[in-house]
């Protein structure tokens, strides 16, 4: 059960703990969707490019509509330039659309979910541009993940020297579903026309004379 204030998407009052979160991550070259409902995983997909049908086809096939769907978490940054903003722009449109509400998830952090069965620090990495990697420290106890930095760019010698274990990879859609879960409980969204991607370099774009 949600409300949505029909002023301003963003702000709502959640009033139950059982609630169908989308997660969609395209912040790397692997797109990933996940639907959970609660603790329970009802879709974990990954595919090459993002398409609002196959959304629409995994739903159909957890037996989800998507009136049934209650927010809509997305990765926000780092990552790729082109594949952060095609992920913004799907999950904005979806969230108004549907009228739920919407929150942005750290790239990083998703990737450190990744270990969130396995106790201890992580440093969690994903390549930036040339030799650089955009990182952060977190540590996971008993199930819940915290985070120990902010954000930024070093050298993969930097990272290694953390002295803990390094998790890379793919940010997955479930992850990002279950992190945007608890930041909702929390009381937590973003507002669609104020969500932008988060990166740590501008895009590498180049001119050409003719």
């Amino acid at each position: 059960m949600k409300i949505v204030d029909s002023q301003k998407i963003s702000r709502f009052v959640i009033l139950s703990i059982y609630m169908h979160i989308l997660g969609l991550c395209s912040a790397t070259k692997v797109i990933s969707i996940g639907l959970i409902d609660d603790d329970k995983v009802l879709i974990g997909q990954t595919f090459d490019d993002l398409h609002a049908e196959k959304i629409v086809y995994y739903l159909k096939e957890a037996g989800i509509k998507p009136k049934q769907i209650e927010g809509i978490a997305v990765a926000d940054g780092p990552g790729s330039y082109s594949g952060l903003r095609g992920g913004l722009a799907a999950a904005k449109s979806m969230a108004q659309t549907l009228q739920v509400p919407l929150v942005g998830v750290p790239t990083l952090e998703a990737i450190a979910y990744n270990r969130i069965k396995q106790d201890g620090k992580v440093a969690a990495f994903l390549a930036a541009r040339w030799d650089e990697y955009n990182f952060a420290l977190f540590e996971v106890t008993a199930g819940t993940l915290k985070r120990l930095t902010e954000d930024r760019v070093a050298k993969m010698t930097e990272i290694k020297d953390q002295g803990v274990v390094c998790e890379s990879g793919h940010p997955y859609g479930v992850s990002v579903a279950k992190l945007g879960w608890l930041k909702l409980q929390a009381g937590q969204s973003d507002d669609p026309l104020n969500l932008v991607p988060k990166y740590s370099h501008q895009p590498n774009i180049r001119e050409f004379k003719v």
